[in-house]
């Protein structure tokens, strides 16, 4: 006989610590808090133009306003706003939003929260065509945070909280043709830089907002076909930022015909198309000849984006080489691109940093890994080349005159400095023997006469360390011995591996210890 079970009654209570976890604890950064309105801006843009039918393609504008003090922000869009009959109902909800993943780029219903984080007030005006009423929404921030602290947070309920913080009310309206929805961020505290500059501002929308491309990028024909073919398209919406008393600017990305490496400008000569046959994403990463890393952080590296709004910054993709491409890992920021997902394919998590770790973005992280392994493989190959050109020696030799010159100076009293000079030096004869293998006359000559110098800087420098040289010939022995064992390691892989991976296996080697292995 089963046990006599009395039901007991209880009410469910959610203390205010809920809302600090989806204010505060939310979000990383606070500056991600823009990226949440503009998306909801985005989100009531789209509506709009496809469901209310009051804005025509394109039609769609996001401002944003800094105040000259910058002590407060808004943002504004005039898109399709909320109804009178339940706008403060619905912007005083808390992850309870009738958005869908698949069509709108925010759908949780947490993100207008975000604003909280560094604004002592956050207001919501909004306004709905045809009608003669706007319906203002105003959370007093700084009471939620004072409230939300350790020793308060669980004191009262969310519900209870909410109500003694935030209020609504509506105001007439003359006109009843306008539309709009608009955030204004108030009394800031250590608010993200963003805030504090719009040169700043500019930087961070024109790499996470859907903004278009310049009209100096070289290669948008050949991304608007991959869009309209992939059934993914690039949607973009036209966003402007205002500093105070100064004119308006239009936010584009900031993709161009040349960007910066270490070595100087170069061009992007290509840009190559990427997908796979479910058509669940689509990817275009920019080709350049030189070899190096982009410096620009705001372009560089692979980014991800759904409804062309980016999901976190390079890291995604810096992962999945990390995780199946892991010898090439240094390559990300060797390459600018994009790519864009399916918004019904995945659903990105609740921060905006990833998807949510469903099968649907672990088979799609291995379609992209396969991508990834390629670029990786490709850099690869260019680095090698451009350690071995004309041009990369004469650079090397500069570097080891310039550290003699420094060494003779202070009388050669640095003797690990020196010693480093000659395992450098030692690594550079390397290069020019194998770069001098198919050189023609001409290179092969000029490459001879570095090599030769290479000799002499070398000799110059050992003379010079006495004692340090002994240790010096130890580490050599060392080091010719465990060549000679990976060598003999390579040649046993070489005659029971397949090809494809023997080569994969000799790349790892040789990034492990060293490219200048024999």
């Amino acid at each position: 006989m089963a046990d006599l079970q009395t039901p007991v009654l209880f009410d469910p209570f959610f203390g205010g610590f809920v809302l600090e976890t989806l204010t505060i604890g939310m979000y990383g950064e606070a500056r991600n808090a823009i990226r949440e309105y503009i998306q909801n801006s985005f989100d009531s843009i789209q509506r709009a133009i496809e469901e209310v039918k009051i804005l025509p393609v394109g039609g769609g504008l996001i401002q944003i306003e800094m105040a000259a003090d910058k002590k407060s922000l808004v943002i504004r869009d005039n898109g399709a706003g909320l109804p009178v009959k339940n706008a403060a109902a619905i912007l005083t909800r808390v992850g309870a939003s009738t958005k869908s993943h698949r069509r709108n780029a925010g759908f949780r219903g947490i993100g207008r929260l975000a604003g909280i984080v560094f604004s002592n007030t956050v207001t919501f005006v909004t306004k709905a065509k045809g009608e003669r009423e706007q319906t203002t929404v105003i959370f007093n921030a700084k009471a939620m945070r004072d409230a939300m602290t350790p020793g308060k947070g669980s004191s009262k309920s969310a519900e209870n909280l909410l109500r003694e913080t935030v209020r609504a009310f509506r105001t007439p309206h003359k006109e009843a043709g306008k539309h709009f929805f608009e955030v204004r961020l108030e009394g800031f505290v250590d608010e993200p830089d963003e805030c504090k500059s719009s040169t700043e501002m500019y930087d961070f929308v024109s790499q996470v907002a859907p903004v278009p491309y310049p009209a100096g990028f070289p290669f948008l024909a050949k991304l608007q076909g991959a869009a309209k073919q992939s059934g993914i398209p690039v949607e973009e919406v036209q966003i402007t930022i205002k500093d105070g008393a100064k004119a308006p600017v239009s936010v584009t990305k900031r993709f161009g015909a040349t960007h910066t490496i270490a070595s100087g400008e170069t061009e992007i000569t290509d840009c190559d198309i990427h997908w796979k046959a479910g058509r669940k994403w689509w990817a275009w990463v920019g080709k350049k000849e030189e070899s190096g890393s982009y410096t620009d952080s705001k372009v560089s590296g692979l980014r991800v984006r759904v409804r062309n709004i980016q999901i976190d910054g390079t890291t995604i993709v810096s992962e999945i080489f990390r995780e199946h491409a892991k010898t090439h890992v240094r390559f990300q920021d060797w390459y600018i691109g994009e790519i864009f997902v399916d918004p019904g394919a995945l659903v990105p998590n609740a921060r905006r940093d990833g998807f949510e770790e469903d099968s649907a973005w672990k088979k799609i992280k291995r379609e992209i890994a396969e991508v990834v392994k390629e670029l990786g493989k490709e850099a690869y190959k260019t680095s090698i080349a451009g350690q071995l050109s004309l041009e990369a020696q004469k650079e090397n030799l500069g570097k080891v005159r310039k550290e003699l010159r420094q060494l003779s100076r202070a009388k050669f009293q640095d003797v690990d400095r020196a010693i480093k000079l000659s395992k450098d030096l030692t690594t550079y004869q390397k290069r020019v023997a194998k770069a001098s293998v198919g050189a023609d006359m001409e290179t092969a000559a000029e490459l001879h006469a570095i090599g030769s110098e290479f000799v002499d800087i070398k000799r110059e420098a050992l003379a010079n360390v006495g004692e340090a040289a002994t240790k010096l010939d130890r580490e050599r022995i060392q080091e010719d011995a465990r060549n000679a064992f990976l060598k003999e390691i390579l040649l046993l892989l070489e005659d029971n591996l397949t090809p494809d991976l023997f080569a994969e296996v000799q790349e790892l080697l040789l990034e492990e210890y060293g490219d200048d292995g024999d």
